[in-house]
């Protein structure tokens, strides 16, 4: 009888352990792969790195699905509604745009709650003779956009700026 309740403790014992250290690796795995981005977690689910949401983004504006792209900028970016209708017009003359590459831009500089990325991008935009400026400032491919993201209260990144230059 006490043979069979020390082997049942010491089997439960190497079980746990067992257990504990594939949570362990697990959890080095993600670090890695950007799964967990700076190792936070939002109630148990991993927040999307910045480099996904900055993929996102264009992807949204590309599947014409501009509203939900807006929604994803920051307060910063869009004060009221008048700056969503201008960068609504102009995300909507976009015919296409596609992410060519997204890179870390003076990663050295991030805080907690900034990050900059060079991105990449082939676009393809409406002659717009009303518009600011040609082609609301699209070039021949490829353009280059840094793109700053901030963390809203809710700690969630938002798109800040997108710009020309660094």
């Amino acid at each position: 009888m006490k043979k069979t309740i020390l082997i049942s403790i010491i089997s439960t014992l190497l079980f746990l352990s067992a257990c504990t250290k594939d949570q362990e690796i697990s959890s080095q795995r993600q670090e890695k792969s950007g799964i967990v981005p700076n190792g936070q977690e939002l109630a148990g689910v991993p927040l999307p790195a910045g480099h996904d949401i900055v993929n996102l983004f264009f992807n949204l504006i590309n599947e014409k699905r501009i509203p939900e792209a807006i929604e994803m900028m920051s307060e910063t970016a869009v004060p009221d509604d008048s700056a969503k209708q201008a960068w609504g017009v102009q995300f909507n003359a976009i015919k296409s745009i596609s992410v060519i590459d997204i890179e870390p831009w003076d990663a050295e500089n991030w805080t907690d709650g900034k990050q900059v990325y060079k991105a990449t991008l082939e676009a393809y935009v409406t002659n717009d003779s009303s518009a600011p400026i040609p082609y609301y400032g699209w070039e021949d491919n490829p353009n280059i956009r840094w793109v700053s993201l901030e963390k809203d209260n809710q700690n969630m990144w938002k798109i800040a700026n997108i710009a020309t230059g660094p």
